[in-house]
């Protein structure tokens, strides 16, 4: 009953954002379609947010697309990022691996970047490492190994999974989030990825402030510039 508390809370506290408008898909430097571009951005919005990639991860995706030089695809992961929070976070890995195998077949030399917000953060997380159940593995990663390799880099905002004091981890929170995934669990990633986590939100912390949950816009410079190295 505990966890389906909790769950139930970072779905009604994630509600707010549903009222929030979702900035259309256009980016400057966008690859064409039926082409294959060098980097593929693959986004995970959070809770309650209209299909797209969100408040937070469309600006970002945009900024990552205008500033490097590589050609760039973005998509916005189709899964439902509703309050069934379990249920949606597995349709959202199974989505997420999908598309993963679907541009890396038909694109040999494509790279990934993934990132996720809230829930979305919690999907990426999922199928890079495998399902988490307090902190314990209860899965295998649904990204195979042989596609590893061509994710370049992971960008994780206001994750529920955080974990305090991993190497990746950008924030000025010290306590793991509410369904903390666990510490090692993302090693195999470490070097490629940066998850941002304000002190007191009240899903990566466990706090109690929802403005904190959707104050990421200070962090995209850092987030396109991690990128930037990562694709170069």
């Amino acid at each position: 009953m505990r966890l389906r508390t909790i769950l139930t809370v970072v779905a009604a506290g994630a509600v707010a954002l549903a009222g929030l408008v979702v900035a259309p898909l256009t980016f400057a430097a966008q690859a064409p379609g039926d082409s294959c571009p060098d980097v593929e951005i693959i986004g995970a919005r959070g809770t309650t947010e209209r299909p797209g990639l969100g408040v937070v991860l469309t600006p970002l995706a945009q900024q990552i697309t205008r500033e490097v030089p590589q050609t760039v695809r973005t998509t916005a992961l189709d899964y439902p990022a509703n309050f069934t929070y379990t249920a949606s976070v597995q349709q959202g890995v199974t989505a997420l691996a999908a598309d993963v195998r679907r541009t890396a077949a038909a694109c040999g030399n494509t790279r990934f970047v993934l990132m996720g917000y809230s829930q979305g953060a919690n999907v990426v997380g999922d199928a890079l490492a495998g399902r988490s159940v307090r902190g314990r593995a209860a899965g295998q990663p649904a990204i195979p190994a042989n596609l590893a390799g061509r994710i370049a880099a992971v960008l994780l905002f206001g994750d529920p999974t955080f974990t305090a004091g991993e190497d990746f981890n950008v924030t000025d929170g010290a306590r793991s989030g509410i369904l903390s995934r666990g510490a090692g669990r993302l090693d195999a990633f470490a070097a490629r990825t940066r998850s941002f986590c304000n002190r007191n939100d009240r899903f990566c912390q466990g706090g109690t402030s929802l403005a904190a949950h959707l104050d990421y816009a200070k962090f995209r410079g850092d987030a396109t510039d991690f990128v930037a190295r990562r694709v170069g």
